[in-house]
């Protein structure tokens, strides 16, 4: 027998020493409810579920993003629903001022009224904005572009005008009113994924070209999706064209000049009577009725422009107007709330169905645990009782003594 080294008590200690160490690692677990709390725990599996809980937190975002897209596409869409109760109202007013029991007099009670409802639009158009961000299109003409492209003002006062200088214009049919529209469209970018991949980044725009807007994504974009609100204020819903620098300038009176000489004559005048003749140009005879119809038809989004006075004045392009400019942009807008919507409920799937995955690889099994923690309990008494004895055997060399 040997007293210098007591090999049953190290044995003893060692075995005490992997029971509290088993021990600790299911305390751990139980309290944390998590099976990988360390790498050491299982460092693939950490690997696999630092991964899904990047997916679950990305698609989380995602969804608020989608969310916040829904609610300013809204917004939008309530502006317009104002807007097209104005033009049901202007149009009301052109119908009754046709009728001939109303002498100058009482058309010019109407056109204050009309002009006042005029003013109505652009102020809806202005002051329509989400977190200051103001939604649809303010134009100015573009210094950087030739020709008559017109863009949004790059100036910090918000929220009548834009913080940022961005516009798409298109010639190739990707614009949200076609190919030959005219006028300015905002977009905004919205991140509606959880990644940002390689297609993503090769959609991005960053240069100003037809067919695409400076800092937007085009349709082949994964996770970003570009939103257009276009121009919606008079020069865009009741302009036909770049030659009309300013509506006012030819709706500014309910009269029409029947002469050249007039002092008072205006040119949009005589290009608005220009633009009423399908047959071409006829001199001006004073018929106020002319106007009318020709309102009428930009109210109605019908302003029967012949196509080779388009080309001859506006390049070939002019602008879809009045209500069906306002139904299209709205239902463009209700298209795209329906489309977010879908990538709602899709994001909420994938949420649950990653989270579920990344609950597999990393949560703790509480039955197994429990299991685990009953028995190191078990043998960390054993593992104490047995140093306990195995302390004890030296002290029998003792009797040895006697």
């Amino acid at each position: 027998m040997r007293i210098n080294h007591n090999i049953s008590a190290m044995i003893t200690t060692s075995s005490l020493y992997q029971v509290n160490v088993s021990l600790t690692k299911s305390l751990r677990k139980l309290s944390t409810g998590l099976r990988i709390n360390v790498a050491a725990d299982d460092a693939a599996g950490l690997g696999v579920s630092e991964n899904l809980r990047a997916q679950v937190r990305g698609m989380e975002q995602a969804l608020r993003n989608t969310q916040d897209a829904i609610a300013l596409l809204n917004i939008a869409d309530g502006a317009l629903n104002e807007q097209a109760n104005i033009l049901q109202r202007m149009r009301e007013i052109i119908i009754q001022a046709k009728n001939d029991t109303y002498t100058s007099t009482e058309r010019a009670y109407m056109h204050s009224e009309f002009l006042a409802l005029m003013k109505e639009l652009d102020r809806i158009a202005k002051v329509t904005n989400y977190n200051k961000i103001q939604l649809f299109a303010a134009p100015d003409n573009d210094p950087e572009i030739d020709g008559d492209e017109v863009y949004l003002s790059n100036t910090s006062e918000v929220p009548n005008k834009m913080m940022y200088g961005r516009y798409i214009y298109d010639n190739e049919g990707e614009g949200i009113f076609g190919t030959d529209e005219y006028s300015s469209t905002h977009h905004f970018n919205m991140m509606i994924g959880q990644n940002y991949t390689q297609a993503d980044a090769d959609a991005y725009n960053d240069q100003i070209v037809q067919g695409a807007a400076k800092n937007s994504y085009d349709k082949t974009a994964e996770n970003i999706l570009t939103i257009e609100l276009g121009q919606m204020d008079t020069n865009g819903i009741l302009n036909p064209g770049p030659g009309f620098q300013d509506i006012y300038n030819y709706v500014k009176s309910f009269e029409m000049h029947s002469d050249f000489a007039d002092p008072e004559f205006d040119a949009y005048d005589f290009i608005l009577d220009f633009y009423m003749d399908d047959n071409g140009f006829t001199a001006l005879d004073g018929n106020v009725q002319k106007k009318f119809d020709f309102l009428l038809r930009l109210i109605d989004g019908e302003p029967s422009i012949p196509q080779a006075l388009r080309d001859d004045v506006f390049g070939g392009r002019n602008n879809k107007t009045g209500l069906r400019r306002i139904s299209e942009m709205r239902a463009y807008i209700g298209a795209t709330i329906n489309r977010l919507e879908h990538n709602v409920n899709n994001l909420m799937n994938q949420t649950q169905n990653t989270q579920a995955a990344e609950s597999l690889v990393r949560d703790a099994d509480f039955a197994k645990e429990t299991s685990n923690f009953t028995r190191n309990q078990i043998l960390l008494e054993s593992a104490t009782a047995m140093l306990s004895q195995a302390n004890m055997v030296p002290q029998t060399m003792l009797e040895l003594l006697k």
